[in-house]
């Protein structure tokens, strides 16, 4: 589990890698909670927005542009799944373990309760954000989740839930909702709520009401975890991963030599010149 005690002094931008022209945070789970510190203890007139990168989002992003100047959009997109970090390891730029929300979410949790933060949960079907907010707070005693909204609401209804949010006032609202609709649906909303963080989350709610279960931690260990949900999600994920993953590594293995061939190219040019003697 990260240490709590997160440094809030940072005033310089994350470190970001360009991947499959994503902008992906070369941070660890660490140092995405120092920056959600940052962005509480030290707020600014909009919130910061922070949203996952995987084979997915990547794939979409591809075809979607609306949805991929929403991720260049965010402050800070974060790796959620081992595609992206094997498209990065292929370019030759190392980058931290991915950082899930089935896995992050117990860390934030902590957090929270370590620093008097509130949370507001927005997503999901009918009643799961509900469970999910139960489970979490019999998990962590002390934390604090001000409100919970289901996630299939008009834009007519919205008004009324910006409004509840902005009484509430949470440190952070979860958005659980799905890609590319979540990301672009936070940049439309961003400026009007009146909270420091909004995080989208995907999934998370899902998993800690118990609605959906997590493959076997040895198949997580080997990077198997999108097998596992296929297992319990064949009518949604098939299409998605029989399809989308060897596309995605096509596009992966295109992109990588790209990426090294810029690299030697720019150290060609750059080179000093060659002296020789007659």
């Amino acid at each position: 589990m990260p240490s709590m005690e997160v440094s809030i002094a940072r005033a310089q931008p994350p470190p970001v890698v360009d991947v499959l022209g994503i902008p992906i945070v070369r941070l660890d789970l660490s140092g995405v909670l120092d920056r959600v510190v940052e962005a509480i203890e030290h707020p600014r007139p909009t919130p910061v927005c922070l949203a996952y990168a995987n084979a997915h989002t990547c794939n979409v992003a591809s075809t979607d542009r609306t949805f991929r100047q929403a991720l260049r959009r965010m402050d800070i997109v974060y790796l959620d799944g081992n595609g992206p970090r094997l498209a990065a390891w292929l370019a030759g730029t190392p980058m931290p373990r991915r950082m899930t929300g089935a896995d992050w979410i117990h860390d934030l949790c902590n957090l929270c309760i370590h620093r008097g933060y509130r949370l507001y949960f927005l997503g999901a079907r009918q009643g799961v954000a509900a469970a999910a907010a139960d489970n979490l707070r019999r998990a962590h005693p002390g934390l604090e989740i001000c409100g919970v909204h289901h996630g299939y609401f008009s834009r007519q209804a919205w008004q009324a839930i910006r409004d509840d949010i902005a009484s509430l006032s949470p440190s952070i609202v979860l958005v659980g909702m799905a890609s590319p609709a979540q990301e672009i649906w936070m940049l439309e909303v961003a400026a009007s709520l009146p909270v420091p963080v909004i995080w989208g989350a995907g999934g998370v709610f899902d998993y800690t009401s118990g609605r959906l279960h997590r493959a076997p931690l040895w198949m997580r260990r080997l990077g198997l975890e999108w097998l596992g949900r296929l297992f319990f999600e064949p009518r949604r994920l098939l299409s998605r991963y029989a399809l989308g993953v060897p596309l995605f590594l096509v596009r992966a293995i295109a992109w990588s030599l790209r990426a090294r061939l810029q690299r030697l190219s720019h150290r060609a040019r750059d080179a000093p010149p060659t002296l020789t003697l007659d």
